[in-house]
This record gives C-alpha cells, structure tokens and sequence, in this order.
C-alpha cells in the first residue's frame, strides 16, 4: 500500500525525535515503543477523525497481564494535535512539536521504572477501567508492599463476584488459581509478578513489530 504523504511526514518527524531515545516503531504503524522493563511506554500518533493528521496519546501498558493488543493502562488527557490541510511544511513543523511533546511524556513517565515512586502514583490514579484494582494489587506485590496488595486482591475479588463478563471472569479465575494458593507467602507474590512480566515480554517479542524488544536482564 502506497502511504500517503502526511503518514509518510508523522513517522519522519516521530522517527528524527524519538528514535534517540531509544524508542521504537512498532511495526509499520504510527504507534511507538519504549521499553522499561515492567512496563512499555506507548506513543500513538492516532488519525483525525476528521481529517489528515494524528492526535497524541501517551501512556503505561503494564506486561503483568500479558494482553494483547496493547492497552493504555495508565494515561492522562494528551490535548496534542496536528491536522494536514495541504502545506507539508507546515505539517512537519507541527508534528515536529507534537513529536516533542512526546518526547516530554517519555521522560517522564521512565520515572516510573522507580517502583515505589510508581506504586504511589498507581494506588492513587482513581481511573476506573475492568483490570485497574488487579494492577493496583500486583505493583503492591511487586513493591513487596504485600498488606495493600492483599487489600486489592479483595478488593477485586469482591468486585467480580457474579459478574460474567469475560474481563471478570479472567480476574476471578486468576485470582482463584494464581494468588489465591500463594496469598500467604510474601516472596511468591512477588515471583508471581515477575513471571507474568517475563511471559508476556517473551510473547511479544515473537511478534515481528516488537522484534526490538528487549531481552532485560531483571524482567526476562
């Protein structure tokens, strides 16, 4: 497929500011990679809904639960955009700014690889979203902040109870198989945490859009 020239301006101007820092194309979209261990930082140029140009969305996808596509699990409101009316230049220029902006985000959310400054943030982010109380619960466990942890897990068992949806389900059947015979043991909770983040790095860096992943030497 041909790509058309805006597309071809929005990867330039995203590849010239973020490809220093070590962050990625996934594939050949307009969404970018930055690897951090327990968690990635997406960078997604999204398409107008009204015209030619991107909208920035910037955010944490947590790899403890091994989902697939990639989810914004930890964002706030990104009022960035560029829209292409017919001046190239212009266009770049534009999108070299958003591309800037991006780049902001990324520096800040890499504090996060510091877990104890991102357990904080985490616990507090009043966001509602189905997995949101189970991440509040494994950062706690990875944290080895195992009272809080529990807490979540309650918390999210209790919120689940009854409801069939597939989300729930999952929650509900992870909660039961997974922590549930490893609650009373601080140094499996943590291992638990862990695995999961090694088990969901190794499924996507199968993928050939994420072939530059990482092999990272804590989280697998």
């Amino acid at each position: 497929m041909t790509m058309n020239i805006h597309d071809k301006i929005i990867k330039k101007a995203a590849a010239e500011v973020l490809v220093p820092l070590g962050v990625f194309q996934k594939g050949q979209s307009r969404t970018w990679i930055d690897d951090n261990g327990w968690f990635l930082i997406i960078i997604e140029f999204r398409p107008s809904d009204w015209g030619k140009g991107a909208h920035l969305r910037v955010g944490l996808h947590y790899l403890w639960n091994n989902r697939d596509p990639l989810t914004f699990d930890y964002s706030g409101f990104d009022p960035y955009s560029a829209e292409y009316t017919g001046n190239d230049e212009k266009f770049y220029t534009d999108m070299a700014e958003l591309a800037a902006f991006a780049k902001e985000k990324v520096l800040y959310y890499r504090a996060f690889t510091e877990i104890t400054y991102a357990r904080n943030l985490i616990v507090k982010n009043d966001a509602v979203y189905p997995w949101s109380t189970w991440d509040k619960m494994m950062i706690c466990f990875l944290n080895a902040d195992v009272g809080r942890g529990r807490n979540f897990y309650n918390q999210a068992v209790a919120e689940t109870k009854d409801d069939y949806r597939d989300w729930a389900q999952e929650i509900q059947d992870r909660a039961t198989h997974r922590i549930a015979p490893i609650l009373s043991n601080h140094d499996s909770l943590k291992k638990y945490v862990l695995s999961s983040i090694q088990e969901s790095r190794c499924c996507w860096r199968k993928k050939s859009s994420m072939i530059k992943l990482k092999i990272d030497q804590t989280y697998g």
